[in-house]
């Protein structure tokens, strides 16, 4: 865990300087839902947490989930430009474990891509963690590392079930 004290949640955003590591792997992101066997990507999740629908076996890097997001006193915290902030010290903090990490997955599978993977719909607009490890990645070693497309068999969004306005009381 990252010191929380140690962070200026108000002010800007922090820089990267741009270090020359070289890419032990090819790297995107997607969502656990739209993970395929088909893309030949690695599956890696990047979760606090396992998701239960997920049925396939996949590969982790516990150093890139938001834990500070998603535990203690940021949990319930709802504001992107914050969550930023947290997230990038974080990985600030971890990097040498990252890269270890990617490093590993590159040993274990040679010439295989990997996916890091959480819950977030980012094509769909909603901000999210992988999102901005990729763009760490770019900031801080110049890597490009997309988002997969959306595949043509995912599973449409679930409508919301509109729900009635409360009444007014008179209590």
């Amino acid at each position: 865990m990252i010191d929380l004290s140690k962070l200026d949640l108000n002010g800007p955003e922090p820089t990267f300087e741009l270090r020359q590591v070289t890419q032990p792997m090819g790297l995107a992101t997607t969502r656990y839902q739209n993970w395929r066997e088909s893309t030949g990507h690695l599956p890696v999740g990047i979760t606090v947490g396992r998701p239960r629908f997920v049925r396939f076996s996949y590969e982790t890097i516990p150093a890139l989930a938001p834990f500070e997001l998603m535990r203690g006193p940021l949990a319930k915290v709802n504001d992107v430009a914050i969550e930023r902030k947290v997230y990038f010290a974080r990985l600030k903090v971890y990097e040498s474990e990252i890269l270890a990490a990617l490093q590993e997955l590159a040993r274990r599978y040679p010439d295989t891509p990997a996916c890091l993977m959480c819950f977030e719909d980012v094509n769909g607009g909603e901000a999210c963690h992988r999102e901005w490890a990729a763009e760490w990645f770019g900031k801080r070693f110049g890597w490009t590392v997309p988002e997969l497309p959306d595949p043509a068999d995912a599973a449409p969004k679930a409508a919301r079930k509109p729900t009635a306005p409360k009444p007014d009381t008179l209590f």
